[in-house]
């Protein structure tokens, strides 16, 4: 059964029953027309609107959902599916050509460098302390390419030195005296 009523403020059922969504569903459903500036709905559903809310009052303003996005300045991502876009859950897995985020982070080539097989072709390194890595004589790499340095614990008829190879062999460097101004 439905049933119209026009509801304005102070309005009560003949019985002095306040007008409650409680006491309106007992009448079956209702449809109630308000003609109040102020109401406050705190549950249910709106339905059969004659005109949008309007974006002051928390609405959008819009009678449809590609008008609505419009209003909030969505712009056409808001229809995408989220595969569409990086996930955060994926550490940037998802990225279709890693080479051009890297590029575009400017990352440059060292990015893809394994730690434990730095290459540096240009640039300086400065405000750090090297460690240079140790071996004994019995144990050191091949000198080439030439340019490395070592530092070898029994090198130097025995003592520790630095080394440097030139591409054939590794050049013992002196160790000695303190340096000094």
């Amino acid at each position: 059964m439905a049933i119209t009523a026009t509801v304005t403020r102070g309005f009560t059922f003949a019985t002095g029953v306040d007008v409650t969504a409680a006491s309106l569903n007992q009448l079956g459903e209702p449809t109630v027309t308000i003609n109040e500036g102020n109401v406050n709905i705190t549950g249910g559903t709106i339905s059969g609107l004659s005109s949008p809310i309007a974006i002051a009052d928390g609405g959008t303003g819009s009678a449809n959902a590609g008008a609505a996005r419009t209003a909030l300045g969505l712009g056409t991502a808001s229809t995408q599916a989220t595969s569409a876009f990086l996930q955060p859950s994926n550490n940037l897995s998802d990225v279709s050509t890693a080479g051009t985020a890297r590029t575009n982070l400017g990352l440059g080539t060292i990015a893809t460098q394994a730690s434990n097989a730095v290459a540096l072709t240009g640039g300086t390194i400065s405000g750090t302390i090297m460690t240079l890595k140790s071996y004994a004589v019995s144990g050191v790499p091949s000198a080439s390419p030439a340019g490395q340095m070592i530092y070898v614990t029994d090198g130097n008829s025995g003592a520790a030195t630095v080394a440097v190879s030139d591409g054939s062999n590794w050049k013992v460097v002196a160790l000695g005296a303190t340096i000094s101004t």
